[in-house]
């Protein structure tokens, strides 16, 4: 309410006496008295001008904010409410004050003639007042849409760079190419196949940037090339197990689930020659889960993007499937439960993955 300029303190105050200066120009006009322009300032018929102008605006004003009280959300009903009312507020203000006044002031009643120019000029000037308002309301609601607009666009830019960034993964990519000029000095032929699995990585990522929904042996496939490159930095410590049938294949996965959350627990695990890491991937059919399971031991410092990337699939499986993603801790093993989502028609195959 703070927002609509006529409840500001400058436009209560200074647009009242200009109003009133107006008016009672207008009055000597529509009287043909030109003659008493000479001495408009010195009149005491100006300040009773001015003084009925900040009356009624106040009186306006508070029409307004017990509408906006009552009716806050209905503004195409309430503007035929408010503009009737303002003018019979008008009416009745007018014609009670200025009564009054030639009644105390000059001991006689206003001619009907003249309470019909001042109820006249100032039923126009309530309507007026009203006009400015609603107009101020439609601007203000259409400057907010359009806020609106801007932050929910902004919004989604964000969280497309942000989802680009955890797709492409740029900590993966800069220690995958530390090790590959390592490789490269070393072993030809090893550094090639590094490259193979390298390429085959960012590609599947790229290449389903825009699609929906994997498959549950694409996922499992762009994981293991994962587990390869991490095995270089790690000593050739990390395995992943794969102990699903064969019948559950094409089951649908949310792309890039498998290769985030394992780098997300080989980044949160010691891993080293006397605790080697471990994963296995196994399947609850009665219970509709996916689950991905292994020894826990913890690094002491948490990483942020397993925080996000955790965070991202569970936001991701919320839309498709009514089962949460499950992460438990229980008998020195984690378990990250991921819900089944109901089989394809056909099979969400791209181009092959090494």
């Amino acid at each position: 309410m703070k927002k609509i300029f006529i409840h500001n303190a400058f436009f209560r105050l200074l647009t009242p006496a200009v109003f009133g200066i107006l008016t009672y120009l207008l009055i000597l006009l529509i009287n043909n008295d030109l003659a008493q322009l000479s001495s408009t300032f010195t009149n005491q018929e100006v300040y009773v001008c001015i003084g009925l102008t900040y009356l009624l605006s106040e009186v306006l004003r508070m029409n307004v904010v017990l509408l906006e009280r009552f009716f806050p959300q209905v503004l195409k009903s309430r503007i035929i409410t408010q503009v009737l009312g303002g003018l019979v507020l008008s009416i009745v203000v007018i014609s009670l004050a200025i009564s009054l006044y030639f009644k105390w002031v000059y001991n006689f009643s206003i001619a009907q003639s003249q309470l019909i120019v001042f109820n006249a000029i100032y039923g126009v000037a309530s309507l007026l007042y009203n006009l400015l308002y609603f107009s101020n309301i439609y601007v203000h609601k259409k400057n907010a849409r359009m806020m609106e607009n801007e932050q929910i666009k902004t919004e989604a830019l964000e969280s497309e760079l942000t989802q680009f960034k955890n797709e492409v993964n740029p900590q993966l990519l800069y220690e995958s190419l530390e090790m590959l000029i390592t490789l490269i000095h070393r072993n030809v032929e090893e550094s090639e196949d590094y490259i193979d699995h390298l390429s085959s990585v960012y590609r599947y990522i790229l290449s389903h940037r825009k699609v929906e929904l994997s498959t549950l042996r694409q996922e499992t496939r762009a994981a293991q090339n994962i587990v390869y490159l991490l095995n270089y930095q790690f000593d050739d410590q990390i395995s992943l197990k794969v102990n699903v049938p064969g019948s559950f294949e094409d089951t649908p996965v949310v792309p890039g689930t498998f290769p985030n959350l394992i780098e997300m627990i080989v980044r949160t695990t010691i891993i080293n020659r006397f605790r080697p890491l471990k994963i296995e991937l196994t399947l609850e059919e009665s219970d509709g889960y996916m689950v991905i399971q292994h020894e826990l031991n913890d690094r002491l410092s948490r990483f942020d993007f397993a925080d996000n990337a955790l965070e991202t699939i569970q936001k991701s499986y919320a839309f498709y499937s009514d089962k949460p993603v499950v992460c438990v801790k229980a008998y020195d093993f984690s378990y990250i439960k991921i819900p089944l989502l109901e089989e394809v028609e056909e099979p969400l195959e791209l181009e092959s993955q090494n």
